[in-house]
């Protein structure tokens, strides 16, 4: 068979596409050198020639013939889709044609290197090429080359090569001192010839005794040697032999043509000798015996890593041995008789226990490449799985199946969709696909054992059918338009329309995309059912389970009149009777000031304020910061181009006690400070002498009230001139109610005014201090800086010191004339129960 011949196999030529194709490829040829051949395609094909050939080839790849070939057949189907490519692009098929011809051209080089004008190569020449050729070539390209050459695979006819021994040796060392190139040539000038006998020896030992010299002694050598032969089963043949083989191995070393010249140079010389009369059968023997010698060690060990135990011990049986490979020859044959019998054995478990005659097969499997085992491993297929499970996951199906029952090998599986091999070998119980869409589909799981097919499971028929994309609903005054995207696969869509009575009815939708409904009525809400459409099987469509959306047109706006406002944490939940899908909108009042309740014009809600939540379901949340401390709600339904206000809802806080308290006097006045919790706008301060107040309403006390913007403005100022301690407290303030009070207590010390004025002018440079107290005065020092006013006692130079309880009187100083100009003075009290009233600062300046 070449891929010459017309497209498609017959039944008969399975054991031609055996040799050429299946058995190339299990021993390592790549397919992908030829796949005229494998597709059996001539070169002109035709794109019919192409079609036909990709539909029959891997269908005939099913026969029972090939299915054992398992590694090959599964190798060639892995490379279908890339022969596919190739084959039917016109360009791609001419360049892989051309490809194809210049290995041929490579290959007949090589083959005539080995040839060199012999008529053929044997078998083991050709399968030394292709192994040598590392899947490069197989065996047919090897006879297709040799055919070039008007060659053959031929194999050499059998000849005793006898072995040399020392009569041969003896009898060449006389002939070189007799300078005769060979016996045959000696028989025949100085004796009779090859036939003769004792008589002809005694008369020629007669003729040399009246000679003298090595001549004569080399010749007698040479007859005593003949004279020893002749007595022997064999006579002269073997010593001829040798010397014939002998020289014509020699002209193998020249050509071809020199080695069938010399065979056939003296035919009585072979008869002689006991070797083939035919010189072409002699030369063609002894020229493979020296170009093609089999390399019997090698053979042996590539049989045994191979596996094939029967070849390796053929090998050895086909020669003689030493004593050491024959021990070698006895164990190996050991080996295969055990073998042997553990493949009976596995036989005779088939029908009975089909997973132990498994389980010896594959044992016998790890030491013996055998047809036999694979056959075997058919006859006991794995056990299928119980089930196979098919579902929808996104866009694809997840296809699953428990465990086989099968326990013997490696077991693994094979999934399928529809006959498309999806999965070659897996171990995995599970499987994820993308089938086509809309089309009713079955898996199949099928268990392998070491790669041996079982056992097949079908999953139920499945159609997997995803939903439209994107689809949303609009609504006008008086019309609902609904619109979606396909998903890849879908042919259009069906819509189904369902009236809150019940009552169904299937809304156009021309274009597959989208629909328009303008026999609603406004007011009511429909559901809408759209499923897209698949084409199905047979010209029958499916559709999708379906999505439902809701959709209505615009009435007049209903007011939500039920909105609910709580706190949780630091977030507000609103509530409220949800408004049949329509949108709701929570707007929080300005300055906390609502408008009333009312219809208007969508553009006219702003009146509200501004929209802090956006909800159809009747619950919204919206963080505290959003309010930015405004507590009135205002809810406003929205319908097309009108708004319905409800009524407001007011955000009830927790009253809060105020944080950071803190009171600062400024002689008769007193300064508080504060920290407003977030909901807080207005505060209640109540103060009074000796203790603190018993509450807001401390019937004892005097209290303002102070709101959050007056306090940004201008702070709180309680006048507190009495003397002694005073007691403050705030409470935040809302409605009536009030929160926890923080409360801060301030004294007002007592006290003592001084004065400082120049002294009289006959006092140049003096200055006097008074202190103006009917009470005894404290210790009071005077401190002078300069460039600016001293802020503590120990901020300067202490220029004078009044002792308690003091005078009235008035005391004169000086300021140091080493303190630089201007000198600021100010009076300290050293006590501090007791506070200096200071005079205006312009008295307190030397310049």
């Amino acid at each position: 068979m070449a891929e010459t011949d017309l497209p498609g196999l017959r039944t008969d030529d399975i054991r031609a596409y055996l040799d050429e194709v299946i058995t190339p490829v299990e021993m390592g040829w790549a397919p992908h050198r030829n796949l005229f051949r494998v597709y059996r395609l001539p070169i002109e094909c035709t794109a019919h020639d192409v079609d036909a050939a990709l539909t029959s080839i891997p269908a005939f790849w099913g026969e029972p013939e090939l299915r054992e070939h398992t590694r090959a057949v599964e190798r060639l189907r892995r490379g279908h889709s890339m022969a596919t490519r190739v084959l039917t692009d016109p360009g791609e098929r001419s360049a892989h044609w051309a490809a194809v011809a210049a290995e041929r051209i490579a290959l007949a080089k090589v083959v005539d290197q080995f040839l060199r004008s012999a008529p053929g190569m044997p078998a083991v020449a050709v399968a030394a090429l292709v192994r040598q050729s590392a899947g490069r070539w197989s065996r047919p390209d090897v006879l297709a080359a040799l055919e070039q050459h008007r060659a053959s695979e031929r194999e050499p006819a059998s000849v005793d090569f006898t072995p040399d021994t020392l009569r041969s040796r003896q009898v060449a060392d006389a002939l070189a001192d007799l300078g005769i190139p060979s016996l045959w040539e000696y028989l025949t000038r100085r004796l009779p010839g090859p036939n003769i006998h004792a008589d002809a020896l005694r008369r020629r030992r007669r003729q040399l005794r009246a000679r003298r010299g090595i001549d004569v002694d080399s010749e007698q050598r040479i007859l005593k040697v003949v004279e020893q032969a002749l007595e022997e089963p064999g006579g002269l043949g073997p010593l001829l032999r040798y010397e014939f083989l002998t020289e014509l191995s020699v002209a193998v070393l020249l050509s071809y043509q020199e080695v069938r010249f010399l065979a056939a140079a003296d035919p009585q010389r072979s008869v002689a000798s006991g070797l083939p009369r035919d010189p072409e059968t002699l030369a063609y023997a002894v020229w493979c015996r020296r170009m093609h010698r089999s390399n019997w060690e090698f053979d042996y060990a590539q049989a045994v890593a191979d596996g094939r135990l029967h070849a390796a011990l053929a090998v050895l049986s086909s020669r003689r041995l030493d004593e050491e490979w024959e021990r070698v020859r006895d164990r190996l044959a050991g080996t295969v008789d055990r073998l042997v019998a553990e493949l009976a054995a596995a036989r005779e478990l088939e029908d009975t226990a089909p997973e132990d005659a498994a389980a010896r097969y594959l044992a016998a499997g790890r030491e013996l490449t055998d047809p036999a085992i694979d056959s075997g491993l058919r006859r006991c297929p794995a056990a299928a799985p119980a089930e196979v499970w098919v579902r929808s996951h996104h866009d694809g199906v997840v296809i699953t199946w428990p465990e086989t029952a099968s326990t013997a090998g490696r077991l693994t599986y094979r999934v399928s969709r529809a006959g498309t091999v999806l999965a070659h070998d897996t171990d995995a119980l599970t499987f994820s696909d993308v089938p086509p869409f809309g089309v009713p589909t079955t898996y199949s799981v099928q268990t392998l054992r070491n790669g041996v097919p079982g056992g097949t499971a079908h999953s139920e028929e499945v159609v997997l059918a995803p939903e439209v994309l994107d689809l949303t609903v609009e609504a006008t005054m008086v019309s609902l338009h609904g619109r979606w995207r396909l998903p890849p696969g879908a042919v259009g869509a069906s819509v189904t329309r369902i009236a809150p009575s019940g009552a169904t009815a299937e809304t156009p939708a021309p274009d597959g995309t989208g629909f328009d409904d303008t026999t609603v009525v406004p007011g009511v809400q429909y559901r809408y059912v759209v499923r897209a459409r698949y084409p199905g099987r047979a010209g029958k469509p499916e559709d999708s389970t379906g999505l439902s959306v809701y959709g209505e047109c615009p009435g007049n706006p209903r007011q939500v009149t039920d909105l609910r406002a709580s706190l949780a944490g630091d977030t507000v939940e609103l509530a409220w009777s949800r408004q049949s899908g329509t949108p709701v909108t929570i707007r929080v009042a300005p300055d906390g000031v609502a408008p009333a309740p009312q219809v208007l014009a969508a553009a006219d809600a702003v009146i509200a304020g501004r929209v802090v939540a956006v909800s159809d379901t009747g619950r919204a949340l919206v963080p505290l910061a959003d309010l930015a401390g405004q507590r009135v709600l205002v809810p406003a339904t929205v319908s097309g181009p009108l708004a319905a206000i409800g009524p407001a809802t007011r955000v009830a806080p927790p009253l809060e006690a105020v944080s950071g308290l803190h009171a600062r006097r400024f002689g008769p006045q007193v300064v508080l400070t504060w920290q407003w919790p977030m909901w807080a706008t207005d505060v209640r301060v109540v103060w009074r002498a000796d203790e603190p107040p018993t509450g807001p309403l401390d019937p004892q006390a005097n209290a303002v009230e102070i709101s959050r913007s007056a306090y940004s403005g201008r702070g709180a100022r309680i006048t507190a001139d009495l003397p002694g301690e005073h007691w403050f407290g705030v409470s935040v303030v809302d409605s009536g109610r009030f929160g926890p009070m923080a409360t801060v207590s301030s004294t007002r010390m007592r006290e003592v005014p001084y004065t400082v004025r120049r002294a009289a002018w006959w006092r140049r440079g003096g200055l006097l201090v008074a202190v103006h107290s009917d009470e005894p005065a404290p210790d009071i020092a005077v401190v002078a800086k300069s460039g600016s006013r001293p802020l503590v006692p120990e901020d300067g130079v202490e220029i004078l010191r009044l002792p308690a309880p003091g005078t009235t009187a008035p005391v004169r100083f000086r300021v140091p004339r080493e303190l630089r100009r201007p000198v600021f003075l100010r009076a300290f009290s050293l006590d501090e129960t007791v506070a200096l009233a200071h005079p205006d600062p312009l008295f307190l300046v030397v310049p």
